[in-house]
């Protein structure tokens, strides 16, 4: 007779042909949904972190995990709900929660939750040796301050322009910012709204031109380029103190990086108008470079249409603008040269006007 087999206390009964079922930790699981943020599958990385907040539903790593996921994945209300509970267990520890919610908030509630977040890390890189190598996690902090700060000035300059205070502490974060080295691109260009604001136009392009001289030509080694979305901003402040040979600068430069956005389209076509009002009347051959501006502005512009509609953009302000510059681009130089393919791939040039006449 075979020996009797007896199982250890809390062992589970063999399955699937007698193999184990597998036990994971949270932190096992947590590996795995990083792993799958690492390669993009946010979906995946979600139903493993929401699997270890199943093991652990008070989990600060697993709420904090699944938040971010959910922010990657536009499920704003559901990451708003895991950062608060996260906030509830540790309000004193992890910035990152305090940032995101100040993304998910407004007004003076996200001041205090940016706030919150400067405070943590502040107190963070105090305690950190000075590393000033880039990529060094001193200056990652250092820049996430920065940028914490500067997303405060804006909230005053914007959302709580009307409070009593709004000037003072735009100021206030500005200077603090100003603080931190090395001073970032994004800080000297949120001080430039702030100048021309104040109506202080020269102040404000001073600060552009320095913040351009951060990384604008230079090596990305030496500093970062700031991201897409901040250039964008920075054009418009560009074009809005005629600082347009920098705009055009910063503006190819985005082009080339990706030129299916359509709101790169209608500033490289505004700028091509305003650049087209701007020739000396005097110049030889003004009216060929002017209509050549006009003509470069309505391609972008045409182009800018067409993407609007296939990205399903809501930006109705920016359309309207682009139409209304279209038709003065019409009344100016006449209407748009057709295209048409004939036989040899070569293109036969139509003028509409002719036709119209005819």
């Amino acid at each position: 007779m075979g020996k009797i087999q007896r199982t250890k206390i809390g062992a589970k009964p063999a399955s699937n042909g007698g193999a184990a079922t597998p036990q994971y930790t949270v932190s096992d699981l947590l590996s795995q949904a990083q792993q799958a943020v690492d390669r993009f599958e946010f979906e995946l990385a979600l139903q493993f972190a929401v699997r270890a907040l199943q093991l652990d539903n008070k989990s600060v790593p697993a709420l904090d995990a699944a938040g971010s996921i959910e922010m990657e994945l536009q499920l704003y209300n559901e990451a708003r709900e895991h950062f608060l509970e996260s906030v509830r267990i540790q309000p004193n520890n992890g910035y990152s929660k305090f940032m995101y919610l100040g993304q998910l908030s407004e007004q003076l509630e996200a001041i205090e939750y940016f706030q919150q977040g400067v405070n943590l890390m502040v107190a963070e890189r105090a305690a950190m040796p000075v590393d000033m190598t880039s990529g060094s996690a001193y200056l990652s902090l250092a820049s996430k301050i920065s940028s914490a700060l500067c997303s405060m000035t804006d909230i005053y300059l914007t959302d709580c322009c009307f409070e009593p205070n709004a000037e003072s502490q735009c100021e206030t974060y500005l200077a603090q910012a100003l603080q931190i080295e090395p001073i970032t691109p994004e800080v000297y260009q949120t001080l430039a709204s702030v100048r021309l604001s104040q109506q202080r136009v020269d102040e404000a392009k001073a600060a552009l031109a320095q913040g351009l001289a951060i990384w604008l030509g230079s090596d990305p080694e030496d500093g970062p380029t700031p991201d897409y979305e901040t250039r964008l901003a920075l054009v418009k402040l560009l074009l809005e103190t005629a600082m347009y040979d920098e705009a055009f600068t910063v503006l190819n430069g985005l082009i080339e990086e990706n030129d299916q956005v359509p709101d790169t389209l209608y500033l490289f076509g505004w700028a091509n108008y305003i650049a087209a009002e701007e020739v000396d009347e005097k110049a030889p051959n003004a009216d060929e470079e002017r209509r050549e501006q006009l003509e470069n502005a309505r391609e972008a512009l045409n182009a800018c249409v067409k993407l609007w509609h296939l990205t399903e953009s809501t930006d109705q302000p920016m359309l309207q603008h682009t139409q209304e510059l279209l038709e003065t681009i019409t009344q100016v130089i006449g209407p748009e040269i057709e295209q048409e393919e004939v036989e040899g791939g070569e293109i036969e040039y139509e003028d509409d006007e002719d036709e119209e006449m005819n």
